[in-house]
């Protein structure tokens, strides 16, 4: 056996050293194309462009969810453009965040085929990573496998979820810290860039309550990195509106978000608030007992209303939470895996509107028949669309 094993050692050590070759390749290849376009030399037309750097010298210098942007530049567009987002005196479920929900729940695959409904529990208070990788295969008449990282139900009938928090947690985070806005940045088809901002609510306490709530906004960046348009968000389409028709505080646009509901809007009006005197009222900017005011940017504040019919609006000036990058689908960001969760966020309920909802990269606002998911790529360029823009599976 020893001749044996000292040929397979030498094997192991060139295939080794080969390994290493190929990888200090591929890593020069990269730098002296960079180097040539730096020095005025010319590239050939089939070399990959190099991602866009719109704030030289800012960290981090990779592209690590290899969207063509370098990472440091997505988080200075994101930081510059960050909402300021008025959220409603009579707001019952503040926002929070992934990792302060997840330990509050827990993993089920659900199917309403079956008689009764199966509710088959996998996991109690999961991690990130281990909300994926869980598959059903069968039951109930069914055929195919459904899988917590890749299937997308049709109506939440055969799915994963996220079972909805207990009653005492269903307020959020009263503490602002936890109040996470997760961004997701690529280039888009006019020459520029489209900045998604979204929020996370433990539950949705509107007319149809259910568990696990995403909302969020597009900015949309035409070439020169400038506002062209910003999307709202609804369930069935996204609205998208002219900068002009935003209120904004230098670079920031003013988002005003519906108690309860947690819909957003390009003005306060409509949106039902209580004022000073506990008396029916609509955010209004001017009257500090409507709205929570939260800077969604890094080291930004929340200004809590000053409301004494309200008993966290105590007028408090409190640090907001982090405004974090996701990255995409395929390779995400800081952490984010929760991103390939194809699940629902919050029990199923007697009907569609009251069951959980999708998280952002599943998310139902104007999907298109074929399953393109618009609400996580409105007009992406430079990807994988297949893989990014599509689940991988579709059930009930």
């Amino acid at each position: 056996m020893k001749p044996l094993l000292s040929t397979l050692r030498v094997y192991l050590q060139r295939t080794f050293i080969v390994l290493l070759v190929a990888a200090a390749v591929s890593t020069l290849i990269p730098l002296c194309l960079s180097a040539a376009v730096s020095k005025g030399n010319a590239v050939k037309a089939s070399a990959t462009p190099l991602p866009l750097n719109c704030a030289p010298g800012t960290p981090p210098f990779s592209d690590i969810d290899s969207d063509g942007i370098i990472d440091g530049c997505e988080q200075t567009l994101a930081e510059k453009y960050a909402p300021i987002v008025y959220h409603s005196s009579d707001e019952s479920n503040l926002p929070t965040n992934v990792n302060w929900f997840l330990p509050k729940t827990s993993l089920w695959f659900y199917d309403d085929n079956c008689t009764p409904d199966l509710h088959s529990r996998m996991i109690i208070s999961p991690t990130q990573v281990q909300v994926l990788g869980w598959w059903y295969r069968g039951g109930c008449g069914a055929s195919d496998t459904v899988y917590s990282n890749g299937t997308r139900s049709n109506r939440k009938q055969r799915t994963f979820y996220l079972s909805d928090v207990a009653g005492s947690f269903r307020i959020g985070s009263l503490d602002s810290r936890d109040w996470t806005t997760y961004h997701h940045t690529y280039l888009n088809n006019l020459g520029g860039v489209t900045i998604q901002y979204w929020r996370f609510y433990a539950y949705n306490d509107a007319a149809n309550n259910h568990g696990g709530d995403w909302e969020g906004i597009h900015l949309v960046l035409d070439s020169n990195l400038q506002p062209a348009q910003v999307g709202f968000l609804g369930h069935s389409s996204i609205d998208y509106t002219p900068p002009s028709a935003l209120q904004w505080e230098g670079t920031h646009p003013r988002i005003y978000s519906e108690g309860g509901g947690h819909a957003s809007h390009p003005s306060g009006g409509g949106i039902f608030a209580r004022g000073c005197s506990g008396e029916p009222s609509s955010i209004n900017p001017g009257n500090p007992c409507t709205f929570i005011r939260q800077e969604t940017w890094t080291n930004g504040q929340v200004r809590w209303c000053s409301n004494s019919h309200v008993s966290f609006c105590n007028g408090a000036v409190t640090p907001t939470g982090t405004l974090l990058n996701v990255g995409s689908k395929f390779q995400p960001m800081n952490g984010q895996l929760f991103i390939l969760y194809s699940g629902i966020w919050g029990s199923p309920g007697t009907f569609f509107e009251t069951s959980g909802y999708w998280g952002p990269a599943f998310n139902e606002t104007g999907m298109g028949s074929d399953g393109f998911i618009t609400a996580w790529c409105a007009g992406i360029v430079n990807v994988d669309v297949g893989r990014e823009c599509y689940p991988a599976a579709r059930s009930r």
